[in-house]
């Protein structure tokens, strides 16, 4: 599509063709068709524009009075190269293929002036190219500093709002060496049990002492030790156990250690001398246990974020389908629905961050230094790249955060089935879901999603170089 020389009558193609008038919004031409008509523009408006098969415009140039069009398909014999509609109304000549190519026979000045525009229209067009090549490698490039922002506004609203949280949580847990408490090798606890001098306490949840513990041992779960305190001393009572016997606490893992709270709390209530077991693993080979197997842990219900979940399913699937698979739209539906499942998941975490310690120091993954600051950060995390998700900003550094998250998240999931573990999800502070193959499927379906924002992620997003909208000139 080029600029024609103002002067039609010298070029005699008023002796060919017939005037023809197009409404506006009328299409004169369409991309793909084959050639059969040169045009002329006497007057009126008309854009030129090309169309991707899954919908993308982009906006080429726009004609008016003088300026022809189609000479391109004309000359090379192939099929129409874009699109062409009537701004307003138009009156265009219309020449048949024949008729142009007589004139071109007759009139070597004509010939020479479309050779020179699509010469032109070729060194334009290259230039487009590789502008919009360096702006589409600018716009699909990931920057240190894209996860910086993320990981950066995390950290910090994570910080400040945990200084002014009534439920805030130190950020490193810490369980040194408690004054008055010793610690008791395996061996010498063995000894003990075998020789009924010991009354052995188990620290953890209620839901892991049922599964397996020390057979004889008594819970008391150092999240509710207040609570269940009373009855422990009624327990004990009815034991008529002597003061001697000590009391033997056990119950730590990797990322919390339970019993050595515990101690310290009966430390301070009981008159009992206080030992807690040093090798906090080796109990379960050393000792007989009694056993039960797992309860399904109780379903809570989540909230709209529980349904949404399982919309990643179906597009899962979808995503099997290559040309579904490529579109911008279905990245503009997974950033939505990704962005509202993780700014709701990340809200409760937010305002009870103890809870979700917790929650995290049941999966049994974390060093017990790290976990508070995990379940700080990571809560801000999920709403900063899911609000990034929903506006447009940095949408590929925010899908590689949250893919990044639900492949943690598969991880843990896939450890707590293979090890039984008798916990749910902990999605939604203490709500959640048990933890099934079904819920590893979610999550799979969710890096899906990620992935695929990743990829083909190019309909309002607000980058580099600005906001981009479903057309664009270039």
């Amino acid at each position: 599509m080029t600029q024609s020389n103002d002067q039609i009558d010298k070029l005699k193609l008023e002796q060919v063709g017939k005037e023809v008038t197009i409404p506006a919004g009328i299409q004169v031409v369409k991309q793909g068709d084959p050639p059969v008509h040169f045009y002329v523009i006497v007057s009126g408006k008309l854009k030129v524009y090309r169309q991707t098969d899954d919908g993308i415009r982009t906006d080429l140039t726009e004609l008016g009075p003088g300026d022809y069009f189609g000479e391109v398909a004309l000359v090379t014999g192939k099929p129409r190269t874009a699109s062409v509609e009537a701004v307003e109304e138009s009156s265009l000549l219309e020449i048949t293929k024949e008729e142009f190519d007589s004139v071109l026979d007759q009139n070597p000045k004509l010939a020479r002036r479309i050779i020179y525009s699509l010469s032109q229209w070729l060194v334009d067009g290259d230039q487009r190219l590789e502008k919009e090549t360096v702006h589409q490698v600018k716009l699909r490039q990931i920057s240190w500093f894209d996860y910086l922002l993320i990981g950066g506004l995390s950290i910090v609203l994570a910080l400040v709002f945990n200084l002014y949280n009534d439920n805030q949580i130190p950020l490193v847990y810490s369980a040194g060496p408690i004054p008055g408490v010793e610690t008791i090798s395996l061996e010498q606890a063995v000894q003990l049990y075998r020789q009924d001098k010991a009354i052995f306490v188990d620290a953890r949840k209620s839901n892991f002492y049922e599964q397996a513990h020390i057979k004889g041992a008594m819970n008391l779960p150092v999240t509710f030790f207040d609570l269940q305190y009373p009855m422990f001393q009624f327990m004990l009572q009815q034991q008529q156990a002597p003061e001697d016997v000590p009391l033997v606490v056990y119950g730590g893992n990797i990322s919390r250690r339970f019993d050595k709270e515990l101690a310290k709390l009966l430390e301070e209530k009981s008159d009992r001398k206080i030992l807690i077991l040093a090798d906090y693993q080796g109990w379960k080979q050393a000792f007989p246990l009694q056993e039960q197997p797992g309860k399904a842990v109780a379903a809570m219900p989540l909230g709209i974020s529980g349904y949404i979940e399982w919309i990643p399913v179906g597009i899962f699937l979808l995503i099997l389908i290559p040309p579904v698979r490529r579109s911008p739209y279905l990245s503009a539906a997974c950033r939505i629905i990704l962005g509202v499942i993780f700014i709701d998941f990340a809200l409760s975490k937010i305002m009870r961050p103890a809870v979700f310690a917790n929650n995290v120091v049941d999966y049994m993954m974390m060093p017990s230094w790290g976990v508070n600051l995990w379940s700080l950060v990571l809560p801000w995390g999920e709403l900063v790249a899911g609000l990034f998700l929903i506006l447009g900003i940095r949408t590929r550094a925010a899908a590689t955060v949250i893919g990044a998250m639900n492949i943690i998240f598969i991880v843990g999931l896939v450890k707590v089935i293979m090890q039984d573990l008798p916990i749910n999800c902990g999605c939604v502070g203490e709500a959640g879901e048990p933890v099934t193959w079904w819920k590893v499927l979610k999550n799979a379906g969710m890096l899906a999603m990620a992935l695929q924002i990743f990829f083909y992620d190019r309909l309002f997003v607000l980058d580099r170089g600005g906001f981009i909208w479903r057309e664009r000139k270039i």
